[in-house]
């Protein structure tokens, strides 16, 4: 069972509730979203059409973030293995080797933000990792890992299914109570008047940030915005500028948290 089954069956009290209070924290939903999407990027086509993942994950998140997972410690980290695997299978993504997934505090991110960082290592510890506290900060990943926990390989030999073709939905923008209808192909939101969505936060540059549709897709891409945009905590930035956006993906620009729906 995936950590998204698993917040609907228990540990949502639990768990997501250390990670809703204000300033855009980063609840387990939005990090297991993250990695998934991060494990999409990272896998590599190799030999015989088979599609190889990273088994190993460094999850760096905010100082006031971190100490809020690190109450939830083996927990936290053995469903986020657990949600790996299942992602690994469904989408036909072959590990090398144990899944182990550490979560490190990071001085330079501001709440709610996060980064990842994977590689691949057939022969890694496949024994759990104690817990260990937090050090004082020393730098831009300063601190000890979160406990870790480790699976099982996955066994994903067969190719991923072909992808149906996605039905058309019609996407929505959810922000203080309000819901705000896209275009059908692109949608500007920024604090200009003169944008789709205007969002009056200081924050927020003229024209911000751009939600296009690209064969049925939803994307958000930055539009040199001087504060930076976020889906689900991550930075549009670099080779990162557009992220795939799905229901429910939580879009930051300055103090504003928008919504993206699609119905």
């Amino acid at each position: 069972m995936g950590l998204l089954d698993n917040l609907e069956r228990g540990i949502e009290k639990a768990v997501r509730g250390a990670f809703s209070g204000r300033g855009g924290s980063l609840g387990p939903v939005e990090i297991a979203t993250a990695v998934r999407r991060h494990m999409d990027r990272e896998s590599k086509t190799v030999a015989e059409g088979q599609s190889l993942a990273p088994n190993l994950y460094k999850i760096r998140l905010a100082e006031e973030d971190f100490a809020e997972a690190k109450k939830y410690g083996v927990t936290l980290a053995e469903e986020l293995c657990e949600e790996i695997l299942r992602h690994a299978e469904s989408q036909g993504y072959t590990l090398l080797g144990p899944v182990r997934a550490t979560f490190v505090k990071n001085t330079e991110l501001k709440r709610g933000q996060l980064s990842i960082e994977s590689r691949t290592d057939k022969d890694a510890a496949s024994s759990p990792v104690a817990p260990q506290a937090s050090s004082p900060a020393a730098g831009p990943s300063a601190g000890a890992p979160l406990p870790s926990t480790m699976a099982q390989p996955a066994v994903a030999s067969r190719p991923a299914p072909a992808p149906a073709p996605a039905p058309e939905r019609a996407a929505s923008l959810e922000y203080e109570e309000r819901t705000y209808p896209l275009r059908p192909d692109s949608t500007v939101i920024g604090r200009s008047t003169s944008a789709d969505v205007t969002v009056p936060d200081t924050g927020v540059s003229r024209k911000h940030v751009e939600l296009f549709r690209t064969a049925g897709t939803w994307y958000a891409r930055d539009l040199g915005s001087t504060n930076g945009s976020y889906v689900d905590g991550e930075q549009l930035t670099g080779d990162h500028s557009k992220v795939q956006l799905t229901d429910g993906a939580l879009i930051s620009l300055g103090n504003a948290r928008l919504r993206f729906r699609l119905s």
